[in-house]
């Protein structure tokens, strides 16, 4: 039994490695706008290129290696998509389906209240600032709240890919 991948999953993998970079070379192009529409063309890319490569690869075809490619391929994807999400969408998102919910136009006070289930601006920070404590990357002294190092190092990273990936 052979448990090297064959070539259809290899360059599935391959591809599914090329993905991200896929997305940082088309940031680069100024006619491709929205986080989506490049995810959208980077994962059709990817999938075209895959059939290319099972189109041209030497060696017969094997259906249960394409197959495996098709769903190593998809796993990248979505993977890739998760993060994606975070860095373009993740927040903004939910604010945006608290206001699209509420089937009405609402004033900034009222949208605050939406989204904290009837806090105001202030119980809304208080919440966020809550996860930051949680999870170490913010730290409170006093009357100060300052990030800490491992909060400087993701917030330098997440501004990095967003600069990278053109989200900004």
């Amino acid at each position: 039994m052979n448990f090297l991948p064959g070539p259809a999953q290899t360059a599935a993998i391959c591809l599914g490695i090329a993905l991200p970079l896929l997305l940082l070379c088309y940031a680069r192009i100024p006619g491709i706008r929205g986080a989506g529409s490049r995810f959208r063309i980077g994962c059709a890319t990817a999938a075209a290129l895959f059939a290319i490569a099972c189109a041209v690869l030497p060696g017969e075809r094997r259906i249960d290696d394409v197959a495996g490619g098709i769903l190593l391929l998809a796993t990248a994807m979505l993977l890739v998509y998760v993060f994606w999400g975070l860095l373009a969408w993740g927040f903004t998102l939910t604010l945006l389906t608290t206001l699209a919910q509420a089937g009405r136009p609402l004033t900034e006070e009222q949208w605050a209240a939406a989204y904290t289930q009837g806090g105001d601006i202030g119980k809304f920070a208080r919440n966020r600032l809550k996860l930051l404590l949680g999870s170490g990357m913010v730290a409170v002294t006093g009357d100060t709240i300052a990030a800490t190092s491992s909060g400087m190092a993701i917030a330098r990273l997440a501004r990095l890919v967003r600069l990278a990936t053109g989200l900004r």
